[in-house]
């Protein structure tokens, strides 16, 4: 079975990046389906700006929003941990993303009673997924629409629609809705990654200058 038979008890898995803007609006122009986005977001880590663009952009489309907050992964987590400050191994950037951002969707998922997610996740954007839909063993169906779409492809799709202002610059761009602490590009260095998150929001950069002096420390 290559996508669901319905939409019961399903919901939009929603960061507010490109991919993200893509799904929302095939769900909704596409499927013909009115269903709640789910955001998961730590107030501390997450830019204010970009949580504002979420908010913004589901009220402009009358989406039903709704927000997962992790408040046991915001700095104190992060310091605890602190291969999670600027990693440059992809490995341990995709592990936090399994802490972070899958953790908050499944989570949601089950404490709220849905059991179908649907991603604007592609392979395109590096992502590895291995069919457009499936169930995993925690009862809980996935749907990847975009999985097969091209950056181009996407990309015109949702040339009308607005941005997060992450995006204003390459690097943002690049880098994607990540939170402060894993802002660095693989092949960059910790001074792009914190010219970036001070671009974007200056009280964010100093977080990420004391994050630094306990990645060096350690």
């Amino acid at each position: 079975m290559s996508k669901p038979h319905n939409f019961e008890n399903s919901f939009v898995a929603f960061s507010g990046g490109k991919d993200s803007v893509a799904v929302s609006k095939y769900v909704r122009e596409e499927l013909g389906l009115k269903l709640p986005h789910v955001a998961v977001v730590n107030l501390e880590l997450d830019y204010e700006e970009h949580i504002r663009f979420i908010h913004n952009y589901c009220y402009k489309n009358n989406i039903d929003l709704r927000l997962q907050i992790l408040k046991n992964r915001g700095i104190d987590y992060v310091k605890q941990n602190p291969k999670f400050i600027f990693p440059f191994d992809s490995k341990i950037k995709n592990e936090w993303f399994r802490k972070f951002q899958q953790y908050g969707i499944k989570k949601y998922a089950k404490d709220n009673g849905y059991n179908l997610i649907i991603y604007g996740r592609r392979i395109a954007d590096g992502n590895n997924i291995k069919k457009e839909y499936y169930k995993t063993a925690d009862g809980l169906s996935h749907y990847f629409p975009l999985r097969d779409w091209s950056n181009e492809h996407t990309k015109f799709y949702i040339l009308n629609e607005p941005y997060t202002p992450i995006y204003n610059t390459p690097e943002g761009y690049r880098r994607g809705t990540h939170t402060i602490n894993i802002a660095n590009e693989y092949n960059g260095t910790d001074e792009l990654g914190l010219n970036l998150v001070r671009s974007i929001n200056e009280d964010k950069a100093k977080i990420v200058e004391e994050l630094l002096k306990i990645k060096y420390k350690n």
